[in-house]
């Protein structure tokens, strides 16, 4: 078995999973073979799990700076983004920033930085023109309920942050 299945038989034991359903391997496949995925599951299947196991194991362990940036249009998904990568006991730090929320802590927390950052578009975008963090290990962006941070009014922010994303690659 290799280090990457067993890593992930450990982290589904972890959280009390026997198997992965079908669309969360299909996704995994996906995720691995695929620089563009578009997931698309009704609430409840496990789509947070999903994205995060095949995220996880493209981390870089000796990377001190932010990784992976997932977009979330409300607090409550993003602190549940947050809960589920810390439950399922990685190794690498996530955390949660969002509207709400003093932007003191926010920076506290960024001061060591998480691998995965978790975010609200208005209050990542905050922290880009801030330069609270760096993008320039940023090799993976998730637009978690993507049309509801549309339908929400965050495009201009979410354009905003895949810009300043995309600039860091050119």
């Amino acid at each position: 078995m290799s280090d990457n299945r067993k890593n992930q038989q450990r982290i589904l034991e972890k959280l009390g999973i026997e198997k992965l359903n079908s669309m969360q391997e299909e996704t995994h496949k996906a995720i691995q073979s695929s620089s563009e995925v578009v997931l698309l599951s009704p609430t409840g299947t496990g789509k947070t799990l999903a994205f995060l196991l095949p995220i996880i194991e493209m981390l870089n362990a000796e990377n001190p700076e932010v990784q992976v940036l997932i977009l979330a249009p409300s607090r409550e998904l993003a602190m549940q983004i947050e809960q589920v990568a810390r439950e399922m006991g990685s190794g690498f730090k996530t955390n949660a920033v969002y509207g709400g929320r003093p932007f003191n802590q926010d920076k506290i927390d960024l001061k060591h930085r998480p691998a995965i950052l978790v975010g609200t578009p208005g209050r990542i975008a905050d922290h880009l023109r801030r330069g609270t963090f760096s993008t320039k290990s940023i090799k993976t962006l998730v637009l978690d309920e993507f049309d509801k941070s549309l339908e929400i009014g965050f495009e201009e922010e979410m354009s905003e942050i895949t810009w300043a994303l995309e600039a860091v690659e050119k």
